[in-house]
């Protein structure tokens, strides 16, 4: 393993203080925090946009995911809808009282494309940059989300190359002026995930944590990448949320659907709005015991 405080200054731990936190849309992003972005992996529909962050206020949560700009596999895929989806996005955050939507962007013109959109809905919500695994060295890019200072970035760890490879990718963003970074465990790729579509990482949450200031994200729907069930029949994107969540996880990326065999990417892992009630039940029992954990830890080594 690198020498993390040598080779990665700006988001080793021995950083200044003022690294180790920082707000957005009243919202707080540390290693304490803990926040639940969940919504549709693409965009594919104003009316299921419109149905998602409804599900989300009933459940008083302000954060989101919405895919708009995706890079696939095939160039036969569906590649989103991109920005002439935006305004509505934006405008159907506001009126849901989404506060941060975290949105993959894989060019910098697309950072100017949603600044746009964005000052055009009056700033109706607000906007987390997200770079894809497939884009976790594609240093242009990542010295471009670095550049600018209006948006937070959600780095995906690459699933094909080390983790330290990863870490230098976040000082990239981080040497070109932006702090306010989230790394995201999301699997590895291997021969050995079968029969998830990725290796789960989330092993790595404490290891994130204890290396650098950085708060931590996982994303357990592209880590399993189907809805099986276990012996209970509890889907395996719900236990592995429990691991990644129990580890003291800041952050949790889970795509919804509200009838995920139509969605247009990734439509075996999304969890289903039906299932969403059960879902943020368990999400929360976690949270809770790792508090619980916290405190344990404290009196023994008091």
């Amino acid at each position: 393993m690198i020498d993390i405080k040598q080779s990665c200054p700006l988001i080793a731990k021995s950083q200044a203080e003022s690294y180790t936190s920082f707000s957005y849309q009243d919202l707080t992003f540390n290693q304490d925090c803990f926040h639940i972005f969940a919504g549709l992996n693409a965009v594919d529909s104003k009316q299921n946009v419109a149905l998602t962050f409804a599900a989300l206020q009933r459940h008083d949560l302000n954060c989101a995911r919405m895919g708009v700009f995706k890079p696939r596999t095939s160039p036969y895929s569906f590649q989103g809808l991109g920005k002439e989806c935006l305004p509505y996005v934006f405008e159907l955050a506001g009126k849901y009282g989404i506060k941060i939507i975290a949105m993959e962007v894989t060019h910098d013109q697309q950072i100017a494309q949603i600044h746009s959109a964005l000052k055009s809905s009056g700033y109706a919500t607000g906007v987390m940059l997200q770079i894809g695994t497939r884009n976790a060295q594609n240093f242009e890019l990542l010295k471009a989300v670095g550049a600018q200072q209006e948006f937070p970035v959600l780095y995906k760890r690459g699933f094909g190359i080390t983790l330290e490879e990863s870490l230098l990718a976040c000082e990239y963003i981080a040497h070109a002026g932006n702090q306010k970074i989230i790394f995201c465990l999301r699997g590895m790729k291997s021969q050995f995930a079968s029969p998830h579509r990725n290796f789960v990482d989330f092993a790595h949450v404490p290891i994130i944590k204890r290396l650098t200031r950085l708060p931590v994200c996982i994303d357990p729907s592209h880590a399993i990448g189907n809805n099986d069930t276990d012996n209970h029949n509890i889907p395996d994107i719900f236990n592995v949320s429990a691991q990644g969540i129990i580890a003291g996880s800041n952050m949790l990326l889970v795509d919804i659907h509200p009838a995920p065999h139509t969605a247009l990417v990734d439509a075996k892992q999304a969890v289903a709005l039906s299932l969403l009630d059960w879902y943020l039940e368990d999400v929360r029992i976690c949270r809770e015991s790792y508090l619980r954990r916290l405190k344990i830890c404290s009196r023994v080594n008091a």
